[in-house]
């Protein structure tokens, strides 16, 4: 009897927590060269770091475009939009399939010292 009501419990559980949206993306921010730091903001407001350069940066999902922007010293800023790909909802789920790119490369371009005179 205790052995059903425990699978009873399990399988109840893992259907419930199929439904939950999910809460954020993963988007692998990569620089050439390596090393940068990089800020994730959509609206104008931040929404993640990703540092040093390679890294994962966990995103909110939403349908707008993430701006990320990379600094490192030596070497100009760079900054690249990430767009969203908004797909059809799933009917049982009731929640649109919203996904971005899963990997943004930035390339920096160094900052070259004055040659003397």
């Amino acid at each position: 009897m205790w052995r059903k009501l425990i699978f009873t419990v399990l399988g109840l559980t893992t259907v419930a927590g199929c439904g939950m949206p999910p809460k954020g993306t993963e988007i692998l921010v990569d620089t050439a060269p390596p090393g940068a730091s990089c800020l994730l903001s959509r609206g104008g407001q931040p929404i993640a770091t990703a540092e040093p350069t390679p890294a994962i940066a966990i995103v909110p999902i939403d349908t707008a475009p993430v701006l990320a922007q990379c600094r490192r010293p030596g070497f100009a800023d760079a900054e690249a939009v990430v767009p969203p790909a908004v797909r059809p909802s799933y009917p049982w789920f009731g929640y649109p399939v919203t996904e971005y790119r899963s990997a943004v490369t930035l390339v920096m371009t160094p900052h070259f010292a004055a040659l003397p005179r």
